[in-house]
């Protein structure tokens, strides 16, 4: 069989065509964006706040307490709640009308930062001033307004967007960060009930 140079001319393109697919392939794979996510957390602050009052009236879950305030606050108090009066445990169902009240609410506050992180590739297509437009892996032209002080990363070195050239392939991050705030509260009720009817001594008589 005679192999003409038109033919090995013709298997060599094809197979430089097939290389260049799993190439650019390849490439994309590796330039797809990653996203991480991170939750950083503050120092907590804790602030105790303490309330005094006497049970006025109870009905079912239902609790009308008048503060040493002299206003009058409503309660909707649920099962697992455990009142300490007189150092025994009681329901809200317990309580009677004139039990002194103190509660100690404990709060705890931490900020928290919801950060998400995203690092992509692409090739710069057009750059000026603070602008420049990228190719992303997909094919697609996006253009950006960069401040001077923004980081692009070149071949592993940091570049501006004034350095940036046509045909470059970088490397840039963008971070998001949402800020929030965690509270946690923990509540201590402690009291004295009203004194039994009956109770008072009475003096004998003369």
């Amino acid at each position: 069989m005679i192999i003409t140079a038109h033919k090995i001319v013709a298997a060599l393109t094809v197979s430089v065509a097939a290389i260049a697919t799993i190439s650019m392939t390849a490439s994309a794979q590796q330039q797809l964006p990653k996203t991480t996510k991170e939750t950083i957390k503050g120092a907590p602050v804790v602030t105790t706040e303490v309330l005094q009052g006497t049970v006025v009236f109870v009905e079912g879950n239902d609790l009308v307490v008048r503060m040493s305030t002299n206003d009058y606050r409503e309660f909707h108090v649920p099962e697992s709640r455990k009142f300490l009066i007189d150092g025994r445990e009681l329901t809200v169902h317990e309580l009677k009308p004139g039990t002194k009240l103190t509660a100690k609410v404990i709060t705890t506050t931490t900020p928290v930062i919801e950060r998400t992180t995203t690092v992509g590739t692409a090739k710069v297509w057009w750059v000026g001033g603070k602008t420049v437009i990228l190719t992303l892996p997909n094919g697609e032209n996006r253009s950006y307004t960069v401040n001077n002080d923004y980081s692009f990363m070149v071949e592993g070195k940091k570049a501006t967007v004034s350095e940036l050239r046509t045909g470059m392939t970088v490397s840039a991050q963008k971070i998001v960060e949402s800020p929030g705030t965690e509270i946690a509260s923990d509540t201590v009720v402690t009291g004295k009930a009203p004194p039994a009817q009956g109770s008072k001594t009475q003096r004998a008589p003369k």
